[in-house]
């Protein structure tokens, strides 16, 4: 099984490698239009995925959003997740060009402002837009970060992945060894960008409401928060019709203590999470409902592990000064 899975992840790595040489030959718009019809294909040909987005949505909008307008969104989120994944075939080129011919930034003075108070700044969105440009692009104008993320099961993509999101000057974390690497890069005074939309299993997440079903929801963007005094600045991206991106980064958010620990790191990351659930109803198709967001029940949903969807606050609490 060892040699199944070393051959099936290296032929995974040189198809990935093939495939973005490929793209990297046409021009943008083409390479994005191919990835938007391959994000299509995947849409019907896997099933398990087309019925995860298509239960999330009718979760999220219930009748507010017929089966038809379900459809709709969860083919053009699937168009919007292909285009992503195409063009990191173009990342280099990017962050080569002129940043104005690449992107437009709205409210870039939330984040220069936050990060000149020296106590480093959390960054903080989910995977809506196209969150790997944002990162991208951000070490651009001053601001480079430590991102935080899980690494890939193939080593030889993950490596090479690693490389591709380094090469404007970010540094990249693995979020299994992210907590002591994160606090320094915070007191070094640099940016930490946190993704807060994924499903946390096991006993790690916090249950807040998004889009009034609770979600397992990583406590990490207000655990550190409150461990450092880091300011939080929200960024979201939305692509334009001239072929740009448009980023816009928001006033930022402060951890303060107004009670016990643990009910403020639930306070802080239920703000936060509403903060993003309203960013995505503005634009339900650039978000990926193809993630599994809801699998985590709360630990009173009969048939299910306490232990293993249980809250961390009081570890959480503990690990606090």
């Amino acid at each position: 099984m060892e040699e199944t899975r070393a051959a099936r992840h290296a032929l995974s790595y040189l198809f990935c490698r093939a495939l973005l040489a490929s793209l990297a030959l046409l021009p943008r718009s083409l390479g994005r239009a191919i990835g938007r019809a391959c994000g299509l294909l995947f849409y019907r040909i896997s099933s398990r995925h087309r019925k995860i987005a298509l239960g999330n949505l009718e979760l999220a909008f219930g009748e507010a959003a017929p089966s038809r307008e379900r459809a709709r969104l969860a083919r053009a989120s699937f168009a919007h997740a292909g285009m992503i994944m195409a063009d990191a075939a173009y990342f280099r080129r990017a962050a080569s060009l002129p940043l104005d011919r690449v992107a437009v930034f709205e409210g870039q003075e939330h984040l220069l402002e936050a990060a000149a108070a020296g106590r480093g700044v959390l960054v903080f969105s989910g995977h809506y837009g196209h969150w790997e440009l944002v990162a991208l692009l951000q070490a651009r104008i001053g601001v480079p970060f430590s991102m935080v993320v899980r690494p890939l099961q193939n080593r030889r993509l993950n490596d090479f992945l690693t490389r591709l999101r380094g090469i404007t000057g970010n540094e990249v974390v693995a979020k299994y060894d992210a907590a002591r690497v994160v606090l320094r890069a915070l007191r070094r005074g640099r940016a930490v960008a946190l993704l807060i939309d994924q499903n946390v299993r096991g006993e790690g997440g916090l249950f807040v409401d998004f889009f009034g079903v609770p979600a397992s929801t990583t406590p990490s963007l207000a655990t550190f928060a409150l461990k450092c005094g880091a300011p939080m600045v929200p960024v979201f991206s939305y692509p334009r019709p001239d072929g740009r991106l448009l980023i816009r980064y928001g006033p930022p958010l402060v951890a303060a203590r107004c009670g016990a620990i643990a009910d403020d790191i639930l306070a802080i990351t239920r703000q936060c999470t509403a903060l993003l659930e309203a960013e995505i109803r503005r634009h339900p198709e650039f978000w990926l409902w193809m993630h599994n967001r809801w699998r985590t029940r709360p630990p009173a949903t009969p048939g299910l592990s306490t232990g293993r969807d249980g809250s961390a606050r009081g570890a959480l609490a503990r690990s606090l000064p």
